[in-house]
Order: C-alpha cells, then structure tokens, then sequence
C-alpha cells in the first residue's frame, strides 16, 4: 500500500507497437526507461535502459578483475526521422569513452533501487579468494536469550556494521522448513537485539558491514553441503529450548 506502480499501461503501445511514445507514467510524462536487477543470480548485475542507451552495473567485479563495473552501450540512434541501429549487439563498451553519460545512467539506477528497496549482493567473508576489506569483517562474540528477546554481541575490526537481520523458522526440520527475516536493532555497535516471534523453533543472525560483507551467527554450511548431508539450515542455527521440531526427518520419494 502506497508504493508507486512502477508498471505502465502498454494498451496504446500494442495498437500501435512502433511508437515508443505512447507508453506513459500516470503524470502523462512518456516511459523511456527500463530496470532489471539480478542481485543473487550466475549474472550478479543490475541494469538500466533509457532512450537509446543501455548500462550494466556488474558486482562481480569485485573478485574479477576482468569484469568491469559498469558497461555503457548505445543500442539505437533515434536522433533523426527513423530509429538506426548502432550496438544492438551489446560488443562496445562507451563507459570509459563517455563518463559523464555512464555516471548520470549509474545515479538514475542507484535511485530506482532505493526507491524500491533493493536487495544488493552481498560478500562472503569465507570465501577462499582475496576481497578488499574482507580482514575487516566483524566477529560475533557471544549470545543470550532473555524470554523472547536475544542479544548478539559483536566486535567490529575495522568495519561498521550497518544492518542487522534475525532469521527463524516456526518449523525447524520439517520436511519444507521456512525461513523469515525481521530486522534486529544495533546498540552502540557493539550488540544486534531482536524479539523472537512467536513460535520461533530456531533463529540465527545475520550482520552486514559497510562493505556489504555477511557474517552470519551461527556460520552456516553452503547450500551444496547441506544437500549432500540432506541437512536442514535449522541443524546449524540456535534451537529455542521448549520447541520441539522434528530432526531431519526423510523427504517423500527417499
């Protein structure tokens, strides 16, 4: 309730499909752009198109140097009478011979993101190249339950923590165990406390720093382990004393 539509009425553009024009917000002001996100996928960008222009914003070139950040293309040119194709093909890179058109791309995608807040991807501390900053990355020192409220303390290394996330199942080692998120409150940077809701069966946290690290409390497995172990998350996380899930129980068909 009360977030912007970010879809357009297309009736006009399907009666008339080589006018781009007739594609209009509510205000009357025409649709020239487009937004894909893909923060947890094989492509790790974001991308934005307007008029005649395409940029990419790759995460990944954090750990590849081989990938640059942003990627400019000019698909068409619709300065004259008719619409030329130029680089439908995506093959040359304009980020490094146009910045200021890469830049002013890159801050109109920055803010349709935050507007809708967007997930972005986020650093694992383990992983086993080198990342910049990754030595900075906090450590969780210790954790208490008072009822339903849990207090995680942590010490920052060099790195603001900037979020903190409290993750539970309400049916820890079920068959189709279900995680949810709510957002724990940071103290003085040095603790994440959150309420457990109702039910909870098992919890974890979860903290990101100023350099979109994830350190997570307890550590968890890869997904990849888990499958092989026919593991449940819940057999790593903190197990609420009282609730009483079921243990890896054997999924139908095995």
């Amino acid at each position: 309730m009360g977030k912007p539509l970010d879809g357009c009425d297309l009736t006009s553009l399907l009666k008339s499909p080589t006018d781009a024009t007739l594609v209009k917000h509510t205000d009357g002001k025409v649709r020239d752009s487009m937004v894909w996100h893909f923060p947890n996928s094989a492509a790790m960008e974001s991308t934005i198109r307007i008029g005649d222009f395409k940029l990419v914003r790759n995460y990944s070139h954090i750990n590849d140097a081989r990938v640059p950040e942003l990627e400019l293309f000019q698909l068409y040119d619709s300065t004259g009478d008719t619409q030329k194709r130029v680089d439908i093909e995506e093959a040359k890179n304009l980020a490094e011979s146009m910045p200021e058109k890469a830049k002013e791309m890159n801050e109109k995608l920055t803010a349709a993101l935050t507007e809708m807040k967007a997930s972005y991807p986020y650093l694992n501390p383990h992983y086993h190249k080198p990342l910049p900053h990754k030595e900075k990355v906090c450590k969780v020192t210790g954790h208490k339950i008072d009822g339903a409220k849990v207090t995680f303390n942590y010490q920052e290394n060099g790195a603001k923590v900037v979020q903190a996330d409290l993750l539970y199942t309400l049916n820890g080692g079920e068959i189709y165990e279900e995680w949810f998120r709510v957002s724990a409150t940071i103290v003085d940077g040095k603790q994440a406390v959150a309420t457990l809701p109702k039910g909870t069966t098992h919890y974890l946290i979860n903290l990101v720093d100023e350099n979109q690290f994830l350190r997570s409390h307890p550590e968890l497995p890869s997904t990849g382990d888990l499958s092989k172990k026919k593991e449940k998350y819940s057999v790593h996380a903190i197990h609420v004393k009282g609730s009483k899930p079921m243990l890896n129980p054997v999924e139908p068909g095995r």
